[in-house]
């Protein structure tokens, strides 16, 4: 029998738990103190945000039968039927698989039901953005004026693509992507748990990998400590199975750049190359670090806005130096269409050289 994926293992069942959503935690808690809810959420971000499990438990805190200042009881048939996954006034519906006008006519038709169990019927929508306008057009009713017991919580990656009528109707979210060292503590206590030798420096490592994501970062966690299994996990490591360059060649590369050194520059990209780094990959995290590189310039000196570790936030301080901050702005031009030019450039080679080259050219 296969084992449950550590991200649904270790997903958050209470406000505290969740990571790196301070404010709607907050707002959450106080709603659930005051009970005060309303009829209608809408929650927006990245993928791997944490915004399935903060509906999963607003769906808790609006059924729990005895909740303390935003804590679940863990104890009642809500609490226990929902940890189970067994909870049938909680319905979960994936707009990208069922958003035709049908599903959500058959969602319509059991709403009109009041709850069998609990003391609220919640649908939660995932990818809502993916409901198609008949079906967006079906639920506007019932969303506007709902029955007492009805909660709709919709989430999507793709805010934009929700139609006003659906946002006027929600209160509305928008969960941050998840700081680096926020990912890294959940990571470490992870990795505790799981008994996974590996190293700090790895884990931020991963952790920058994720982007953002929660989900990803403890995804890839997972895969690494399955290869690394009974052994000690390095940064080297992670690099290397994840064909992530070190983040050592990246700062040597800023430092090609800013002395104009291009055979250095072209020896390094040709290491890269050969160790099979993939393109994409490096050309954004050297965009982040030129970006940083840029706010920090702007700020003088001031890296409170940078989520990098105070080592590497030394290094970019010291790679400003001597540089005026009108040519870092002009290297965003640079990066502008990278995604694209590798999309659809015949040669990715090509197209980090002739970036890269660009950017030296700029720093003079």
């Amino acid at each position: 029998m296969s084992k449950a994926a550590l991200y649904l293992k270790y997903r958050p069942f209470q406000l505290s738990e969740v990571v790196g959503q301070k404010f709607i935690v907050q707002t959450l808690r106080t709603a659930s103190k005051d009970d005060s809810f309303v009829h209608a959420y809408l929650f927006g971000g990245i993928k791997g945000c944490g915004k399935t499990s903060m509906a999963r438990i607003l769906a808790n805190l609006l059924t729990c039968e005895n909740p303390q200042n935003g804590v679940l009881c863990g104890k009642c048939k809500a609490c226990r039927s929902i940890a189970a996954g067994t909870a049938t006034d909680i319905v979960e519906l994936d707009g990208a698989k069922n958003g035709k006008v049908e599903h959500v006519q058959d969602l319509i038709s059991g709403a009109t039901w009041s709850p069998t169990e609990l003391r609220r019927k919640i649908y939660i929508i995932d990818e809502a953005h993916q409901l198609t306008p008949r079906a967006i057009s079906a639920l506007l009713k019932i969303v506007e004026e709902p029955p007492k017991y009805l909660v709709f919580i919709f989430c999507t990656t793709e805010v934009n693509k929700i139609p006003d009528t659906i946002l006027s109707r929600s209160q509305r979210f928008v969960f941050r992507k998840i700081q680096s060292q926020e990912i890294v503590g959940r990571l470490r206590y992870i990795a505790d748990k799981e008994s996974i030798q590996i190293a700090d420096d790895a884990l931020a490592s991963i952790a920058r990998l994720g982007r953002g994501s929660m989900r990803d970062a403890i995804g890839y966690l997972e895969q690494i400590a399955t290869v690394g299994s009974g052994h000690s996990i390095t940064d080297n490591s992670v690099c290397k199975y994840f064909s992530v360059v070190d983040r050592q060649v990246l700062f040597d590369i800023l430092g090609a750049l800013k002395s104009c050194n291009l055979s250095l520059l072209m020896d390094q990209i040709n290491d890269m190359i050969m160790a099979s780094a993939d393109t994409e990959s490096v050309l954004f995290e050297l965009s982040e670090l030129l970006r940083s590189a840029m706010v920090i310039s702007a700020k003088n000196g001031d890296a409170k806005l940078i989520d990098l570790p105070d080592v590497e936030i030394a290094k970019l301080i010291e790679f400003t130096n001597g540089i005026k901050l009108g040519h870092l702005t002009k290297i965003a031009g640079v990066f502008a269409n990278t995604k694209q030019e590798l999309e659809y450039g015949i040669n990715s080679r090509w197209v980090m050289e002739s970036n890269l080259i660009k950017c030296a050219a700029l720093l003079q």
